[in-house]
């Protein structure tokens, strides 16, 4: 399992026990516990969205980790724009990669 999926699994586990409680709470009547597994819900399903609707998360080495936060420490820009930025300076010195067509997997 990739480091991505990890988080979506979560959350999904999240929504599947807000909806069970909240179900739980409205058939005994327990409306305060109903609204609490509701604003569960709400939330769980913000962050669903959160998570499809960013960019893609990319799993990275540790070491680079590190040392991607300490240039967006020393420049005071956002982590996200010291990753853009080696990754743009990476992509002009090696060149744009063009895929080969392969006339066989058409």
């Amino acid at each position: 399992m990739s480091p991505t999926e990890t988080p979506r699994l979560l959350v999904v586990g999240m929504v599947i026990v807000t909806v069970i409680g909240a179900i739980d709470a409205a058939i005994g009547g327990e409306w305060d516990l109903f609204v609490l597994f509701t604003l569960g819900l709400a939330l769980s399903l913000a962050l669903v969205a959160r998570l499809e609707s960013r960019r893609p998360a990319i799993p990275i080495r540790r070491d680079l980790v590190v040392w991607l936060r300490d240039r967006a420490e020393v420049s005071g820009e956002p982590l996200a724009a010291v990753a853009d930025r080696a990754l743009a300076a990476y992509r002009e010195r090696y060149g744009n990669v063009k895929p080969e067509v392969d006339e066989n997997r058409r």
